[in-house]
């Protein structure tokens, strides 16, 4: 769904998802009940031993001005949490192209991140330390405030408690959650990165059936569907390491077909005749060797035949396609052509086209691997002598 970006922080741009723009009215409202703002005030009282009188809180608006604080400073919270793994991972060189904030909390995009168990150990872990500490300045501030301010010291208490209950929730060994990222950076110490990931995903797949089933009879929706999400997330993890380890020999040129370019001033008659003369139903349209579209049956056949022979291709094509270098690592080049929806790719040296990546051969490029095994494996053993 749709980002907007509200602002940036150290160079890292900020956006905000739909979904949470959407979720955020739900959440104050969760937390402005009566039996939300009692069961918090009682746990507040705990951790500072001063009482606060419920019904004060209760009155009138106050749980409304409650409910948008709370919500309000619990995405502050996922921000600053976030914010700890990008400052980790940038002392790793690992760029941070994005923060986005969601509807189940927040993630930061990094450019990638190395299969060194170390790296990917200590960027795991600064999320829930950064909660943590957050949870303890959260403390600090209550010891200082005066008691003339209930509202106030109710919701920086509970900040305080949400803060450490996100840092415990996010070590558990699932994915997504930073402890699914840890057990693996942890199991990745003495085997295979790809391993590593397919045990953390199987945990995490069963964590989720058993929260799906304690959801279910606790009357618990919210569970179930934090459930189904990291069972969906633990899937999505285990493949991509997969799909990455198939791909880890190819690059962006090793994956493209042959380029059998149409120019941009064709005619819309001229292209069907060669649609039905090369038996191919999608061409890239070029101005020279520079690539402008993509121009696809579907679109010559929208056009009147009356107007078929005056229309052309460069009239009617797709002009947002990607492009990537030939030297482009596979596995970025499937990533890219997901994350923009996209079913093809331009191959360019400058503005150069040199050919067109389908989602066709990166599956004939996989099931070659699956079939036949990795490159290095397949090579001869040199001569005697070689060197």
């Amino acid at each position: 769904m749709r980002n907007f970006r509200i602002t940036s922080i150290g160079g890292i741009p900020i956006y905000l998802n739909l979904t949470l723009v959407l979720f955020l009215p739900v959440l104050a409202w969760l937390i402005s009940r009566p039996e939300q703002i009692a069961a918090y005030a009682g746990a507040v009282e705990i951790i500072t031993g001063r009482p606060l009188d419920v019904d004060v809180l209760t009155a009138g608006s106050t749980p409304l001005l409650i409910g948008a604080a709370g919500a309000v400073g619990l995405m502050g919270g996922v921000l600053v949490h976030e914010l700890g793994h990008s400052w980790v991972a940038r002392r790793y060189d690992i760029e941070i192209v994005s923060i986005t904030l969601w509807i189940f909390g927040g993630m930061a995009r990094m450019d990638d991140l190395p299969e060194n168990w170390s790296i990917e150990f200590w960027v795991a872990l600064a999320g829930p330390v950064t909660s943590a500490v957050l949870s303890s300045f959260c403390l600090a501030v209550l010891s200082v405030m005066p008691a003339s301010t209930p509202v106030a010291t109710f919701v920086v208490g509970w900040l305080a408690v949400v803060n450490f209950s996100l840092a415990v929730f996010n070590m558990i060994p699932a994915f997504p959650m930073d402890g699914g990222r840890i057990l693996r950076a942890l199991l990745a110490r003495r085997q295979p990165y790809a391993t590593a990931t397919l045990r953390a995903a199987a945990l995490a797949k069963v964590l989720a059936v058993l929260g799906a089933v304690v959801a279910i009879f606790g009357g618990a929706p919210l569970l179930i569907l934090i459930s189904l999400f990291v069972y969906v997330a633990a899937t999505s993890e285990s493949r991509a390491t997969v799909l990455r380890q198939l791909l880890a020999e190819f690059t962006a040129r090793d994956l493209m077909g042959d380029v059998r370019p149409v120019a941009s001033g064709t005619s819309i008659a001229d292209f069907l005749d060669r649609v039905f003369a090369e038996r191919e139903t999608a061409f890239p349209v070029v101005d020279g060797d520079t690539p402008l579209g993509f121009v696809r049956l579907a679109h010559a056949l929208d056009v009147p035949e009356s107007d078929r022979t005056t229309t052309t291709v460069g009239d009617v094509m797709e002009r947002n396609v990607a492009t990537v270098a030939p030297d482009r690592d596979a596995f970025e080049v499937v990533l890219e052509m997901s994350e923009q929806g996209q079913d093809r790719v331009f191959v360019v040296d400058g503005d150069d086209l040199l050919g067109v990546i389908t989602q066709a051969d990166i599956a004939a490029a996989i099931e070659v691997v699956q079939g036949v095994g990795p490159r290095q494996q397949r090579l001869p053993d040199p001569p005697e002598g070689y060197a």
